[in-house]
């Protein structure tokens, strides 16, 4: 095969690996089949620990934005935020719901970019996670 053919080829292949769009946000509840269950993973998380390190959050916001690897705490994260914006986070306790309204609290009013494009990507409607918000 010539040379030339074969180099076009693995250039064609480069750009169609590329071109394939990512993956959507994780959609609906339906992934997370217990979501009461799922949600204790998170109930040692220091919260505080995570939002007042910006290397942390800097990596926990590419993960969400699909920028970036995830670690696992962040790919865990990164699942409820859609179940959160389509149903308000329906299952969780007190503890967990002041937590959540505390971290998307912040990145609101600390990270106004990072939070538009979170809504954008997991709310296209941009009324639920600032509905869940202000309730």
């Amino acid at each position: 095969m010539n040379c030339k053919v074969l180099i076009a080829l693995c250039c064609v292949a480069v750009y169609a690996a590329h071109a394939i769009p990512a993956a959507p946000a994780t959609t609906a509840d339906e992934e997370i089949k217990d979501f009461p269950t799922y949600m204790k993973r998170f109930e040692k998380l220091n919260v505080e620990q995570v939002l007042n390190n910006d290397r942390v959050l800097s990596s926990h916001l590419k993960c969400f934005l699909n920028e970036g690897p995830c670690v696992q705490q962040a790919r865990d994260l990164k699942r409820v935020i859609p179940v959160i914006a389509n149903n308000g986070c329906n299952g969780c306790t007190e503890k967990q719901m002041t937590t959540i309204k505390k971290a998307l609290n912040f990145l609101r009013t600390k990270k106004p970019v990072e939070w538009s494009r979170l809504v954008k990507l997991y709310d296209p409607s941009g009324t639920k996670l600032n509905k869940f918000l202000d309730a």
